[in-house]
């Protein structure tokens, strides 16, 4: 028998998405992307997707799109994976006796229950996640803490798997989760070539931060500040100590201190050693440098600083990080 017919006798893994009036377009059309791909890059339907809404209806998208609804809640057949979305009418359903009905009916048919974005806090409103290590977006965090205080709320993470729970930060981060399914099921190789097909990063760890330091200094109040943090952004492995940031700054070592504090909650240093791990992290990735030289591109000086560091914030041996994230 060819592949080909060995592949069309397979049994597709089948995915169902939660649809609602407002969900957020990206959180929806990414996962699928990703599975999609996944399909392309292994030749064979592996992941069927479909979508469930409460009445079966189509359904509209915070952008206005709408998008086909393939069954109801009453008429759903079950699936591998249960994907749940969030949105701006994420609010309208924590109270909605239906959907949330249907959430809990799901989960012990389900191989893996996904929640994207906010829609960890309609999992958690079905009360599936007591108990239990899950994320959702940052502007969520008074909510899902004041709310759903039983949860092991990790809200500086991407995204966090706990059995067969699994959250994401959302919006792009879903494609990060997905992109770990589609590997937790075919493998790295497989992962990559999708992460590849649709040109995206293959993937960022789920323990990286969703408070990154980019995004947070497109944000701060002061434009002399901002230049400052471009330009370590750009070269952190220059020899950047606190004197030449603040004369870059043009201010006091004292109040770019206490300007750093007021916009990402640490210090110059701390922010240039976190730079400093990306570029580091990024070389392990794609290179096989030694780490000797990898130190140096850097910024860290040294081998032995730059494992210290490692050891320190990210929890591994820079050797063990490039065993586990290496593409090549």
């Amino acid at each position: 028998m060819s592949t080909n017919n060995q592949n069309q006798t397979k049994r597709p893994h089948r995915v169902t998405i939660l649809g609602f009036d407002d969900v957020l377009l990206m959180d929806v059309a990414g996962p699928a992307q990703v599975f999609g791909s996944a399909n392309k890059v292994l030749g064979w339907a592996a992941y069927g997707l479909e979508t469930v809404t409460q009445d079966g209806c189509d359904f509209r998208t915070d952008t206005g799109l709408i998008l086909r609804s393939n069954t109801s809640f009453g008429h759903w057949a079950g699936a591998e994976d249960m994907i749940v979305p969030g949105g701006p009418g994420v609010d309208d359903r924590l109270e909605n006796p239906a959907l949330l009905r249907f959430l809990r009916r799901a989960e012990p048919d389900v191989r893996r229950f996904v929640s994207i974005c906010s829609g960890s806090l309609l999992t958690a409103a079905a009360g599936l996640l007591g108990g239990r290590v899950a994320t959702t977006h940052w502007e969520r965090h008074d909510l899902a803490l004041g709310r759903f205080g039983e949860v092991a709320w990790h809200m500086d993470e991407i995204f966090t798997q706990d059995g067969k729970f699994h959250c994401s930060a959302g919006v792009t981060t879903g494609i990060d989760l997905a992109l770990s399914l589609v590997e937790a099921d075919h493998g790295r190789r497989v992962a990559l070539s999708v992460a590849r097909e649709m040109v995206v990063f293959m993937q960022r760890d789920g323990g990286q931060s969703q408070y990154s330091a980019p995004l947070r200094a497109q944000a701060v109040s002061s434009k002399r500040l901002a230049d400052l943090y471009t330009r370590i952004e750009e070269d952190p492995a220059a020899g950047w100590s606190v004197q030449m940031m603040a004369r870059h700054a043009g201010t006091t070592e004292r109040t770019l201190l206490r300007e750093f504090m007021r916009d990402f909650g640490q210090s110059p240093s701390r922010f240039l050693e976190e730079r400093r791990l990306v570029m580091a992290r990024r070389y392990l990735e794609r290179s096989r440098k030694p780490m000797k030289e990898i130190a140096a591109l850097s910024g860290f000086g040294s081998e032995q600083k730059m494992r210290r560091s490692f050891v320190k914030r990210v929890g591994i041996l820079p050797t063990a990080y490039r065993e586990r994230f290496g593409e090549v």
